[in-house]
């Protein structure tokens, strides 16, 4: 997979950058267009298979799938989550353009990393959403709903946030 790609920057300009699109040096997507890409209809037709990484961590499983869309857009959704206390759960939404990917819609239960906000709102280990914004890639905000504590629960909820339709089998949670 290409680099994740969330600093601060100046948005692109243009219109919408389909597959196969790059964005030059510099330069990031547009808020306008992450917001196309979030209303859009999209799906999901794979199904969903959390696996452990024993290479990495077998306190967490995961999972990666496609997200088919009528935009041109290359974007795939991850699901990560910790099934050892402290629990976690991480959802995202990515956007790869050429060889550069940007988490642009996210949604991080119990995080494990720190948000700053524009206001200085720090997230330390608390759960939060991030949204791809032209001022500041990645703002942070509390969400207003409660996140269900099932990770399959959490994932429907995930994509129903990113418009996305699930037609695929939900995979056993935890694996074996």
């Amino acid at each position: 997979m290409a680099a994740v790609r969330a600093g601060a920057g100046g948005a692109a300009g243009g219109g919408g950058l389909g597959d196969g699109m790059v964005l030059a040096a510099g330069e990031y997507p547009a808020e306008a267009e992450v917001r196309r890409i979030l209303a859009a209809g999209k799906q999901i037709v794979e199904g969903i298979s959390w696996q452990r990484d024993l290479r990495q961590d077998p306190d967490w499983v995961k999972f990666r799938a496609r997200v088919e869309n009528d935009g041109g857009w290359n974007l795939t959704l991850y699901g990560n989550v910790r099934v050892v206390s402290p629990y976690k759960k991480s959802y995202s939404l990515i956007w790869t353009l050429g060889d550069v990917s940007y988490r642009i819609f996210a949604m991080d239960v119990q995080g494990n990393h720190t948000n700053i906000a524009i206001n200085k709102e720090k997230w330390r280990r608390r759960t939060h959403k991030q949204i791809w914004r032209d001022a500041y890639p990645e703002f942070a905000y509390t969400p207003d709903e409660v996140i269900p504590e099932d990770p399959n629960a959490a994932f429907l909820e995930f994509c129903r946030e990113c418009n996305i339709v699930f037609t695929g089998q939900l995979g056993v949670f935890p694996p074996a």
